[in-house]
């Protein structure tokens, strides 16, 4: 806005200077030399005033050869010996020199040469003097393109940030609804087990106490063996009960770990790999961001065995110790140390996540054969700079 402003100021500036030459030098000229100077300052008006779209490099040739013809029939003919009428086209030539750089410098040549021949007797104080106005609005010109591209740069980046943010934005809302899916798919096969295990637990235990109610008086010692039967059936219905419980309150706390558990069973689903999923330690809740993280990491981890590794079978462990989250899952692929690990984009991505979050992934092999990925991420989220700028 302010680049356009200035090229408006210019061009009143330099229209008002043209019309004050034109009446002070000509006005009291004879008729033809100020039917010539009057064409001339159309031609200035024109070269100021048109719209930039409508010109090329043929027009501003054509338009600025015919000021400089007019100025030398009039110096020829009618012995005009003041060249002021060519002295604005040097400041013209050189606005014009960002899309016609050539052509500026070839006409801006021209005309000076042309001022010195009008103004005879040859002045070297003329030609510096030319030549720097001409350099000098060139070098202005130059700073105001580059200023104007510097902001266009600016809006650019602005606006690609933007939609970065957007972006990252709605991958996270994705990442969420991914981990919720996942967490009622883990609390659905919770149900189901609940439902297959205790469900035919607390049917036996109800069809031996109908039994136990009729052999009661007849045989007590059998009655009481019966007893302690019923009481491990109970035991074991209530350890289902807790883990269930147990599980469905990890669900509440942040999404994490049944999220884990349940995108292990959506992969176990679909594959014929055997997956063991270990808990080494009682979990507390993960804030969203470390969840989110977790996730994508064994998401990925997955996808890369089930793609590349042709294992058989996967171990993924989670545990916390000393305010920290450690991840590992380890398979029996074909991969081996000798052939060396070079990473692609998904375990680029994997390490850059740990890494932006102030943890770290790192690769290794399992023994004897097959690939240990090892992510530890802080309890507490530590975005990098490059996340908080």
């Amino acid at each position: 806005m302010s680049f356009d402003v200035d090229v408006r100021l210019i061009r009143i500036i330099g229209t008002i200077a043209l019309v004050f030459i034109y009446y002070r030098e000509y006005t009291d000229q004879d008729i033809a030399v100020i039917v010539g100077c009057s064409l001339v300052l159309f031609l200035y008006i024109v070269l100021l005033w048109v719209r930039e779209t409508w010109w090329n490099g043929i027009k501003y040739a054509a338009i600025s050869l015919m000021i400089i013809a007019a100025a030398l029939v009039l110096h020829i003919m009618y012995s005009v010996s003041d060249p002021v009428l060519l002295w604005p086209l040097v400041w013209i030539l050189a606005t014009v020199y960002g899309k016609y750089s050539r052509l500026s410098i070839a006409l801006a040549s021209i005309t000076i040469a042309v001022i010195l021949f009008i103004s005879y007797p040859f002045s070297f104080k003329t030609l510096f003097i030319l030549v720097g106005v001409f350099v000098g609005i060139l070098i202005y010109m130059i700073r105001q393109d580059a200023y104007r591209m510097n902001q266009l740069r600016l809006q650019e980046l602005n606006k690609a940030h933007k939609e970065l943010q957007e972006a990252h934005a709605e991958l996270q809302e994705a990442a969420v609804h991914s981990m919720r899916y996942a967490a009622l798919e883990e609390r659905t096969r919770l149900s189901r087990e609940i439902h297959d295990g205790l469900g035919h637990q607390l049917t036996s235990l109800i069809v031996q106490l109908q039994a136990l109610e009729i052999m009661l008086p007849d045989d007590p010692k059998k009655a009481s063996e019966t007893i302690s039967q019923l009481l491990q059936i109970a035991r074991q219905a209530m350890a289902e009960v807790r883990t269930a419980v147990r599980e469905w309150s990890n669900d509440e706390m942040g999404l994490g770990l049944v999220a884990l558990k349940g995108l292990v069973s959506q992969i176990q689903g679909r594959s014929s790999i055997k997956f063991d999923f270990v808990q080494d330690s009682e979990m507390t809740e993960w804030p969203i961001e470390i969840s989110i993280v977790l996730y994508r990491v064994l998401q990925e981890s997955l996808t890369n065995i089930l793609r590349h590794s042709n294992a058989t079978s996967v171990t993924v462990r989670i545990k916390e110790n000393d305010d920290q989250i450690f991840l590992t899952i380890a398979d029996n692929g074909n991969y081996t140390e000798n052939a060396p690990l070079t990473p692609g984009f998904g375990l680029q991505g994997m390490m850059e996540r740990c890494r932006l979050y102030g943890g770290n992934c790192t690769f290794s092999q399992e023994e004897p054969h097959g690939l240990r990925i090892e992510a530890t991420l802080p309890m507490t989220p530590n975005p990098t700079d490059e996340m908080t700028s």
